[in-house]
């Protein structure tokens, strides 16, 4: 492929044909051994050398600029969900209960289509991007970034980028924010442990579902009462099983859920109060409980000069009004966390939603966004790459 000679249209072409490619044939976290082989002849196809991972599925290239200097990362994610999609596109999933129903198939194209134009200017670039597609984003709470980390992709890195397809945006505009953008993730697990007996005589027993009810209830609140009213946080339980007859009084419940908040101090005080309510209701229930619990993604805080650098390229390469503004953070919990602890950077919102047309947002069988967010999104990365490098270059302190 003659990079050099690529007009635009060409690029919006090779943009449309890639993503339609990977959404064709989407591939489950741990499972991305066809989109890794994709990836890397394309990257091979465009002059590139990939790097594959060999205890994962991610791949790595580098594009190194005309003149010396620093080096920026870009990231894109791989997996799909065990979603059976209902978009009826005449390109959607052939992998039956598998679908790119969370836009990781845009994310990967963007990349690409990204660095056809980082190689068409070489001689702007101030230094190196190193492009990291990343697998497993969705298997919290391990995900593929701690294995991009642990292999040494991102040494020498002075700054990382990400982002997002953002249905609850139009097509055209970016959300940038400095300082929490989306959610720490941790998962936990409970069983609650009663005693069986005959369900007219519930006294010679101990109720589990009885129990789990009144769990579910001082769960809430942990939120209203021990957390404070100023900071962010979430916990849902949505699983529940218990039971095994209807005249039974049931000797045993489990339940999973996830815990979702904004900053690090109230993420490390929840597990502590469950806890408390655990070991009460020992007293209270006479019950006994047994809890894991797993640390997912951390909060995904940007830092503030990355964030000014991706919002001043916001407006420069796509305009003044692209800046989405107002910009609340999210629930939603995203593996870009992790880079976002060990070196600065930013993350952004891309929007993906075509105005006018029923809305269907991320993780949805029927999430379909506008491709148009390819181009933007392509013109996007490579200008935040280029800015970036430009800053590094000029001695700006990312870590301010």
């Amino acid at each position: 492929m003659d990079v050099k000679t690529m007009q635009e249209q060409d690029i919006e072409t090779k943009a449309v044909e890639w993503r339609r490619a990977f959404h064709e044939d989407p591939e489950i976290s741990y499972h991305e051994e066809r989109t890794q082989q994709r990836i890397a002849q394309i990257l091979r196809d465009i002059g590139l050398e990939p790097t594959l991972g060999t205890k994962h599925h991610g791949v790595m290239a580098t594009i190194v600029g005309d003149a010396q200097g620093p080096v920026v990362a870009l990231r894109a994610d791989m997996d799909a969900l065990q979603v059976k999609e209902l978009t009826g596109l005449p390109f959607k999933s052939k992998n039956e209960g598998v679908m790119h129903a969370c836009g990781h198939d845009l994310h990967m194209t963007i990349l690409l289509t990204a660095a056809l134009r980082l190689l068409q200017n070489k001689s702007k670039l101030k230094g190196s991007v190193r492009l990291l597609f990343q697998p497993s984003e969705e298997m919290t709470p391990d995900g593929g970034a701690k294995f991009l980390i642990e292999d040494g992709w991102l040494k020498d890195v002075g700054g990382v980028f990400g982002l997002h397809v953002w249905p609850e945006l139009p097509v055209g505009k970016v959300g940038v924010k400095a300082g929490p953008l989306m959610a720490a993730s941790d998962r936990f697990k409970v069983r609650i442990i009663g005693k069986t007996s005959h369900a007219g005589h519930p006294n010679q027993g101990v109720d589990a579902i009885m129990a789990a009810a009144d769990f579910l209830q001082s769960l809430s609140h942990i939120v209203s009462r021990r957390v404070s009213p100023l900071a962010t946080a979430t916990i849902n339980v949505g699983k529940l099983e218990a039971g095994s007859r209807y005249n039974v009084v049931p000797g045993e419940a489990n339940m999973e859920g996830t815990i979702r908040n904004l900053d690090e101090t109230t993420r490390a005080a929840i597990p502590e109060f469950i806890e408390q309510i655990l070991e009460g209701m020992k007293i209270s229930a006479d019950i006994d409980y047994r809890m894991e619990y797993f640390k997912g993604y951390p909060v995904l805080n940007n830092w503030k000069v990355p964030a000014q650098i991706a919002a001043e390229t916001v407006e420069q390469v796509l305009g003044k009004d692209a800046l989405a503004a107002n910009l609340e953070p999210d629930l939603a919990a995203e593996a870009f966390g992790r880079y976002l602890q060990v070196l600065p950077g930013c993350f952004c919102w891309l929007g993906c939603h075509e105005e006018g047309t029923e809305r269907f947002g991320l993780h949805s069988a029927r999430f379909c966004p506008d491709e148009r967010t390819l181009h933007v999104g392509s013109k996007l990365v490579a200008g935040l790459a280029t800015n970036a490098l430009d800053a590094l270059s000029k001695g700006v302190d990312f870590t301010k």
